[in-house]
């Protein structure tokens, strides 16, 4: 109930952030912002949603899927970062240095094959003296 309550309430904060901005910059410079595209899909989905999944249970359960867009709400935060040059420079870094990591990751994944093998060679079998054939 709860969660209900606070999805209504950001709907509506949206729902007027997005009135605000285009009454306040004009719907040309509003569509000029590329980000604008998903704060605007993601009121009207929000809207979608409060429309069609109400409380009353006849909502039809197609619409129930509209829930998943909810997540698109984290991807507002994006905007921020476009204007911080600082956070520009770290997620660029990352961005690089996300390939050293795939190789790191696939030397660590044979590593752990190696290790496993030659542990079921060394291991393997001689724990299975159980008393009356049953394990601990």
């Amino acid at each position: 109930e709860r969660l209900n309550d606070l999805n209504f309430a950001f709907t509506i904060i949206f729902c007027v952030e997005m009135v605000l901005k285009i009454v306040g910059q004009g719907i040309h410079m509003y569509l000029n912002d590329t980000m604008n595209y998903l704060d605007g899909s993601v009121v009207i989905l929000s809207i979608v949603e409060l429309a069609f999944l109400s409380d009353s249970g006849g909502a039809l359960s197609a619409f129930r899927a509209v829930r998943i867009f909810r997540t698109f709400r984290v991807l507002r935060v994006a905007r921020l970062l476009r204007s911080m040059q600082s956070m520009q420079v770290i997620i660029g870094v990352i961005g690089r240095s996300i390939s050293s990591f795939v190789y790191l990751a696939l030397l660590m994944l044979i590593f752990i094959f190696i290790y496993s093998l030659m542990g079921m060679q060394l291991f393997g079998g001689i724990y299975n003296n159980f008393p009356e054939d049953k394990p601990r």
